[in-house]
């Protein structure tokens, strides 16, 4: 108690909490917050942290449809178990999206807890719900080949009908064999210019990735092969890949990821492929060409810029999967 008035959290002549020698102790309630609030400031803390636009709205849309349920009014604080059980543990959604929901939930009343806004979070007695482990579905080397094929032969049927101009279709080659020999994302190559290639020390800059930083990764020789089929121009502070009217300087990246991926659709229905890919695929076909090649999943983890290990480990069960396959049709 001495010491407490020294420090000015008691005083025995003062009224009220600080009055008392049992309470000047305790900590304070935390700041009374709506859910909407909550949201609000999670979301402007993880932009300063450099989490993309694209995670953050989906933070914001699984915290939004919690929020209809009970209230965006109600109070952080006044938050129970009940409510995030019967949300994360709801049988009309899929299991990968209750565990989803889970997940994203978690997070927040975490980083809620750990900024004063909770004494503890309702979440931590919750059992997680089961998730369907999803092998990812890469697109192999004898897939790329037919993607291609799908592409140049659709430019050809359409030029001789005079429904497309020359190089209109076929910029979407070089860039599915550039996703597939470095495993760029679709957004990364987007951005990608002239002056973050590096020939002479065999590098590639990425200026922005998933999580906002720069990095370089290896520029080995079959993606540099691709180069050669790169539209000209070619200015240093100009776009490696695009489209023939295509922008030279200036575009919006996510834009060119999109008609990317769209053109890559149409070559795999086009093809003689009858799985499902994306283009995010091909960026799985050069993990698991990885995996395939015996490669660990520390070498992967590396060249995938992935944060741990686990997304890695996925790469190989799908290369395991593959072996035992061949081994049954074989004996």
């Amino acid at each position: 108690m001495e010491n407490a008035f020294v420090e000015g959290k008691f005083d025995p002549w003062a009224c009220g909490k600080r009055s008392d020698p049992f309470n000047y102790d305790q900590p304070e309630r935390p700041e009374e917050i709506s859910l909407q609030e909550a949201i609000e400031r999670f979301i402007a803390a993880k932009r300063n942290e450099g989490r993309s636009e694209r995670t953050l709205d989906t933070y914001r849309g699984i915290w939004r449809r919690f929020s209809e349920r009970v209230g965006s009014e109600t109070l952080l604080d006044d938050l129970g178990t009940s409510e995030i059980t019967a949300y994360c543990h709801d049988n009309s959604v899929s299991p990968a999206t209750q565990h989803k929901r889970w997940r994203h939930l978690q997070s927040v009343l975490n980083w809620a807890k750990e900024n004063g806004l909770l004494t503890s979070s309702p979440a931590e007695d919750i059992t997680p719900p089961k998730k369907q482990e999803k092998l990812p579905t890469p697109v192999r080397k004898d897939d790329l080949p037919l993607l291609c094929k799908a592409v140049a032969d659709g430019y050809r049927e359409k030029r001789r009908e005079g429904y497309c101009r020359p190089g209109e279709l076929i910029w979407a080659i070089p860039v599915f064999r550039w996703a597939f020999y470095t495993g760029m994302r679709a957004s990364e190559i987007g951005r990608l210019k002239w002056e973050h290639i590096d020939r002479k020390r065999g590098l590639i800059r990425i200026e922005k990735q998933k999580n906002r930083k720069a990095q370089t990764i290896p520029l080995i020789d079959k993606a540099c092969s691709v180069l050669r089929h790169a539209p000209e121009p070619r200015p240093s502070d100009g776009y490696v890949f695009r489209t023939p009217n295509g922008p030279i300087r200036d575009r919006n990246p996510k834009s060119f990821a999109e008609t990317a991926s769209r053109r890559f659709c149409k070559a795999r229905r086009r093809s003689e492929i009858d799985r499902d890919l994306t283009f995010h695929d091909l960026r799985a076909g050069f993990a698991t060409a990885l995996a395939d090649a015996g490669k660990s999943a520390h070498v992967i983890k590396d060249a995938m810029r992935h944060a741990d290990l686990k997304m890695a480990l996925r790469y190989v069960n799908v290369s395991n999967s593959r072996l035992r396959s061949e081994l049954e049709d074989t004996f």
